[in-house]
């Protein structure tokens, strides 16, 4: 017969004779210190619980769309801050250049089109009074020709001492047209000359150059022809490179003041050197966040009648239209002395073929 007893060995823990010392010990291994020592298990978490509640301006755990709406709405709001106050500072130095503009010069002036779709011309009047003199003299004639059609802005440059027929005046140089009629006379002038309907004017005062270009920072112009010891107002002399010169506003009066040493066609070449760089430095892709005030800086230096709109509307050509050298014209005439007088008298063939050019038929 099987061996009578329980069906199994009882096994203790290895040191334990007959104790309960081995088990114990085993016990306090798996329940006892050992179990200190462990982390405590993650408490668990209900999922159907709300989420603590976090402020609209909390950053803390808000993931990658949370920073994507709170950036983009912080973009929108600067944006919108910026077109604001650039709007009223635009606006503020406009109302000054719209008041400098007469209501005969207003008149005088051709219906305008779209801006942004028809061609348009400008007449940019540069006016320095001589000493002991009150009125002034278009020292600098120019029309600039925005084509949104052709994609390109063009000049057209006439010499000061052009000479024409001026109504109840006589044989004069076309300067004059300012000084005996102000900024009616010379739109009148110019329209007849050339034939070209004007449908705005700018007005510049020889010091609100200075100016501008100080507060812009400078320009950079490519001057066409080298100057050397140009005899300037004060008894000083000027000097020029040809190519690159940087100016600030004191030299940029010079550049575009100075004569004596060169022709009228050079020193109308150089004025128009001279806005295209004006241009350029105002319309570059640096000066985008800056456009408005800069803008409101040179318009506080004008007489203009354009608006707030149409500005901007103009800054906006600058900016996409081209301008390419040969797009730039003085207008053809020879030096001549008629009765002790030196005129600049015109070429009626080629001027006809200058201006078929300017606008492009």
């Amino acid at each position: 017969m099987p061996p009578q007893g329980k069906p199994y060995r009882r096994f203790k823990a290895r040191g334990s004779d007959k104790s309960s010392e081995g088990l114990d010990g085993l016990k306090q291994l798996t329940h006892g210190v050992g179990a200190a020592e462990r982390p405590a298990p993650a408490p668990e978490v209900d999922p159907w619980a709300p989420e603590p509640e976090r402020h609209w301006w909390s950053f803390r755990n808000i993931g990658a769309w949370g920073w994507a709406w709170r950036l983009g709405s912080l973009l929108v709001v600067g944006l919108i801050t910026w077109g604001v106050l650039g709007f009223l500072s635009m606006r503020g130095a406009v109302s000054e250049a719209n008041a400098r503009i007469t209501p005969t010069a207003q008149k005088a002036l051709s219906p305008a089109g779209p801006l942004l779709s028809a061609p348009q011309n400008t007449l940019i009047v540069g006016i320095d009074a001589r000493p002991g003199e009150t009125r002034s003299r278009a020292d600098t004639i120019m029309v600039m020709r925005t084509d949104p059609g052709a994609g390109k802005v063009k000049w057209l440059s006439i010499p000061r001492d052009f000479r024409v027929e001026l109504p109840g005046v006589g044989t004069e140089k076309i300067n004059s047209a300012y000084f005996f009629a102000g900024q009616k006379g010379i739109i009148n002038a110019v329209r007849d000359l050339t034939g070209l309907p004007i449908q705005h004017i700018i007005v510049v005062r020889f010091n609100g150059v200075r100016r501008m270009v100080d507060e812009l920072g400078g320009v950079t112009v490519n001057n066409p022809t080298a100057l050397k010891d140009c005899s300037y107002s004060g008894g000083t002399t000027v000097s020029f490179p040809r190519g690159q010169v940087d100016l600030d506003g004191e030299r940029a009066l010079q550049f575009v003041r100075v004569r004596g040493c060169d022709s009228d066609f050079h020193r109308a070449a150089r004025q128009q050197a001279f806005v295209t760089a004006l241009k350029g430095k105002m319309a570059s892709v640096g000066s985008v966040p800056f456009a408005p005030w800069n803008g409101a800086a040179a318009i506080r230096s004008i007489g203009t009648d354009m608006g707030v709109a149409d500005l901007m509307k103009m800054g906006w050509l600058q900016w996409r239209l081209q301008s390419d050298p040969k797009d730039r014209i003085v207008l053809a005439g020879m030096a001549r002395n008629v009765g002790g007088v030196s005129y600049v008298v015109g070429e009626p063939d080629l001027e006809e073929q200058q201006i078929a050019q300017f606008v492009g038929r």
